[in-house]
């Protein structure tokens, strides 16, 4: 007995001192790595946070841009329409209404109608060439500069357009008589605005941006936007506003994460807003190359020109700060955020701080804890466990083990226990096991039936497809035979009109035989989905027009006509599967209509596509037969008007084709008065043109 205690007593202290060494290790490790393991969480979320709001500065930044952009464009495209419209029309007599020649020589609007606070004014050069067709120009631009003006005040300066460079200025600027204020030397001097606008500095004739400025009637930093005005491949001249910066500059300036400041920069390198730098700033008249000032501007300049266009945030040259990077659309300038780390390495070291005072005392708590558990939940299960294996080895039972408990001691306890009860347990199960097996082999059984049905249906398929062949092949193969014998024997003592009437007959039961083998050949294929489809826009007229020619001996056999009118339209899909398609209900419409008939094709566009529709005027479908229409080897009781032959596989193999370009097929008949077949298919987008 007391050899048994002391035994417990020592694995009892030697796991004791074993675990005080292991924590006091752990926790001075906890205490090292603490600060790393916040740092980087830190930098983390910080860098999230930071992806986020140079995000939401962008968008919010860049959308006085794209704005304005879109503004010049509408106008642009507003007048074109105008100017185009009015080609003819003679506006003469309008624009000397408007305006008249004041004593400096400058065409301006007249001063009984000069409303610059509510429509735009006018400044035409005197010595500009006063043709019908800039007459037109002023007044169209008048017209549209007094429309759009007051609408986009709010958000630009001014709104104006420049005609043949700097000829004619029209203006929008209620603050300020632009027009009249202005003289001759000040409107012929060509500026950025006018000459960015020309074909051979503009070649692709984009909208552009201008530097910043500073505007000295305004008070205020301002930049413009100008789109080229062509009309038929012909220089015009430019729309364009110009837009205050006040805003921008003092929202990157004041508005900023705490303990971090904003910029805002050209990919060139002009700095545009700074909270540190705006003096030098307005001094360089916004020209402050930040690749020639102070040393932080270069290496922040270098560090961001590095990125790539997926950086969201790179380290700054001397690696003491994050610089988020987002683009400012439209101007395409770039928003800057300057992080410092040291913001990060401050919050790291107070929470390693907070975790090294905390972890020496969380040692003493956990050492005193560790003993008790160690003798309650360790030391005295194990020995309750050992006495239950000396009974078990002695034959007796016992109840002493710790059945209850969810731990790897409880675990044990409970596998020792189960082990008296192994073999009644299996012996128990064997029953259910077998009933398992059992279901399963008829689950299988099952399947095995299904299985077996599918052969059967595919066998039947086969035989009819053999039976199809068989039949409809025999006849014609039959009667050839007949004719080339007879045409052998009486080659010498028939005329010519005879000889070919034979051969024409031929010709006819071969290109029967031709198309049985066809359709027996596509509907396998498009059954085993081989078809490999080329989907392009195709032209509906163009192709409807083929396929009626193919069909215009058969149609004057029976005297019949196909009515279509051309629509101009255009669908997106395989051009061949729509020409079988339509070969195939265009067959089908000649063979059930009877003679001196005439069959209807329309198409017209759709809010689910182009309908294609072909209309007979035969004896229509039998209500209880619609539902077998566009099955295979389907035989319904409509017979063709002029003997043709039908495999019963035509629809079918249709409506798969429709289906394999993206289209959908429908019948709509009334028996006794013919059948309508409507075909949608996807519309190609030169319909919407």
């Amino acid at each position: 007995m007391n050899s048994h205690n002391h035994a417990t007593s020592s694995l009892f202290r030697r796991v004791l001192r074993s675990m005080a060494v292991r924590i006091a290790i752990a926790a001075c490790l906890i205490s090292a790595l603490s600060y790393y393991y916040s740092y980087v969480r830190l930098q983390e979320e910080a860098l999230v946070n930071l992806s986020k709001y140079i995000d939401t500065r962008s968008q919010l930044e860049s959308e006085l841009f794209l704005s304005a952009e879109s503004n010049t464009k509408l106008i642009r495209d507003d007048f074109i329409r105008q100017y185009s419209a009015a080609q003819n029309t003679d506006l003469s007599s309008q624009f000397h209404a408007l305006l008249r020649q004041d004593r400096d020589g400058m065409w301006r609007i007249k001063a009984e109608n000069d409303d610059f606070e509510h429509q735009a004014t006018v400044a035409l050069l005197p010595s500009v060439k006063q043709t019908a067709e800039l007459m037109r120009q002023v007044v169209i631009g008048h017209q549209i500069l007094s429309q759009y003006g007051p609408a986009y005040r709010a958000r630009s300066y001014d709104t104006f357009i420049d005609l043949n460079v700097s000829d004619v200025s029209l203006m929008y600027l209620p603050k300020l008589n632009y027009a009249r204020n202005g003289s001759v030397a000040d409107f012929a001097e060509d500026i950025e605005t006018e000459l960015g606008a020309l074909p051979e500095r503009n070649p692709s004739r984009n909208t552009f941006w201008t530097g910043i400025y500073y505007d000295k009637q305004a008070l205020e930093w301002m930049v413009s936007v100008v789109t080229p005005i062509d009309y038929l491949g012909k220089y015009i001249g430019g729309v364009g506003q110009d837009i205050p910066l006040e805003q921008l500059i003092t929202r990157t300036n004041t508005v900023s994460i705490p303990g971090t400041h904003n910029m805002i920069f050209t990919r060139t390198g002009l700095l545009l807003a700074h909270p540190d730098y705006m003096g030098k700033i307005e001094a360089a008249a916004g020209h402050l190359d930040m690749r020639k000032s102070d040393q932080a501007l270069q290496d922040i300049f270098k560090a961001v020109s590095k990125a790539s266009a997926k950086d969201r945030f790179v380290e700054s040259v001397d690696g003491r700060n994050w610089l988020g990077i987002a683009p400012i659309k439209g101007a395409d300038w770039l928003f800057v955020t300057v992080y410092p780390k040291r913001l990060l390495e401050e919050k790291a070291a107070w929470s390693a701080s907070m975790v090294l005072i905390l972890g020496v005392f969380a040692l003493a708590v956990e050492l005193g804890l560790l003993a008790l558990v160690l003798r309650n939940d360790v030391a005295r299960p194990l020995d309750r466990l050992k006495n239950a294996i000396r009974s078990l080895a002695a034959g007796k039972t016992t109840n002493q083990l710790d059945l209850h408990r969810s731990d790897e001691i409880g675990e044990l306890a409970r596998t020792f226990n189960e082990m008296s009860h192994t073999v009644q347990s299996h012996r128990m199960h064997l029953e259910d096991l077998v009933t398992d097996r059992t279901a399963e082999l008829a689950t299988r059984n099952l399947q095995l039936e299904a299985a077996n049905e599918a052969l059967k249906y595919l066998n039947q398929e086969k035989n009819e497809l053999l039976a199809i062949a068989a039949h409809d092949l025999k006849n014609p193969v039959a009667s050839i035979q007949g004719m080339a014998g007879l045409l052998n024997e009486r080659l010498d003592s028939w005329p010519t009109e005879k000889i070919k009437e034979r051969l024409d007959g031929i010709h006819l039961l071969a290109g029967r035989m031709q198309r049985i083998i066809s359709n027996l050949l596509d509907h396998d294929a498009l059954e085993a989905g081989s078809v490999q489809m080329q989907i392009e826009d195709v032209d509906l007229d163009e192709l409807i027009k083929d396929t009626m020619v193919t069909w215009r001996e058969r149609l004057a056999s029976k005297q019949q006509t196909i009515n279509y009118t051309p629509s101009m339209l255009h669908v997106r899909t395989d051009r061949q599967a729509l020409w079988q398609v339509m070969d195939n209900l265009i067959s089908n419409a000649i063979k059930y209509s009877p003679n001196e008939q005439s069959i209807d094709i329309k198409a017209e566009l759709t809010a689910d596509g182009v309908e294609i529709t072909v209309i007979d005027h035969g004896p229509g479908i039998a209500p209880h037969e619609i539902g077998m229409l566009f099955k295979k080897f389907s035989r319904l009781s409509a017979r063709p008007t002029g003997g043709e032959h039908t495999t019963g596989l035509g629809l079918s193999i249709v409506k798969k084709l429709v289906e394999a370009v993206y289209g959908q097929i429908r019948c709509e008949s009334q028996f006794g008065q013919g059948a309508k077949f409507i075909v949608t298919l996807p519309s190609a987008p030169s319909n919407k043109a």
